[in-house]
């Protein structure tokens, strides 16, 4: 491990620790920004959630379109004439 990667190690461990004692000994604070937090959190979260389901309805709409449209433009199998099986080759003349 370098030196470099070695520091920010124990940096991150150091603040990890700091940021334990520090949310314990404000936890009134703490419970206060947590509720403070949740209306936008689920307005946010909310609105995403419409955005995505939006998205997922055109594009379902869109694949329903692209389908019925390749339907008409392909013949089904029922309305084509069959083809005549391919002529057998001639047979090959024997020495």
């Amino acid at each position: 491990m370098s030196k470099g990667t070695t520091a920010a190690m124990v940096a991150g461990g150091v603040l990890i620790i700091v940021g334990v004692i520090l949310t314990l000994a404000l936890i009134r604070d703490v419970w206060q920004l947590v509720k403070g937090v949740i209306g936008p959190l689920l307005l946010l979260s909310g609105g995403l959630i419409v955005a995505i389901a939006y998205s997922e309805y055109q594009a379902a709409k869109e694949m329903e379109r692209l389908t019925a449209q390749a339907q008409v433009s392909t013949p089904s199998s029922s309305s084509t004439q069959p083809t005549e099986p391919p002529a057998p080759p001639p047979p090959s003349p024997m020495s």
